[in-house]
């Protein structure tokens, strides 16, 4: 059993990541664009949002805290928030724009990944929802904010 959860917490997340390209393959052409933008600012304005939450909010990885070993090796540093429940979520939210039931697998695994890094005692669930809270966060500002910025540059100048 714990070589699953290692497999999980470790590697699952490149099933995500490969979500998003299938996602990616089956858009329009005009849609590959809006994808690719989104799921660039959505990473970079999670990944900002991340390092504010970590030095607002320090959480002592389980590992840490309880005396025990962790499944993984890590360095015993702040675990809030994750940064695999932040990607994965990060990327399952942007693709949810574009296609809905790639996304709900793509969930699927994002859920395994976050209980995997708890069950492997290097994340609390706090670090987890943190993770994925911002990750949503990220990827509904991220998306809006391409929508806006595209639409914005194809209108016609109203004062040419």
């Amino acid at each position: 059993m714990d070589s699953i959860i290692i497999f999980c917490a470790k590697y699952l997340f490149i099933l995500v990541a490969l979500g998003l390209v299938i996602a990616w393959l089956r858009v329009s052409k005009e849609q590959k664009q809006v994808l690719l933008i989104s799921a660039v600012l959505a990473g970079i304005i999670a990944l900002i949002l991340s390092r504010i939450a970590g030095h607002l909010y320090f959480d002592p990885r389980p590992f840490v805290s309880q005396h025990v070993k962790p499944l993984i090796p890590h360095a015993p540093d702040n675990g809030f928030p994750s940064d695999h429940a932040l990607l994965t979520m990060t990327l399952t939210a942007v693709t949810y724009f574009f296609n809905k039931k790639v996304a709900a697998v793509m969930g699927t695994l994002t859920i395994i990944v976050g209980v995997a890094r708890i069950a492997a005692r290097v994340h609390s669930p706090l670090d987890i929802a943190g993770g994925w809270l911002i990750g949503m966060v990220g990827a509904i500002v991220g998306y809006y904010l391409t929508v806006h910025l595209i639409n914005r540059y194809r209108r016609p100048d109203a004062t040419a």
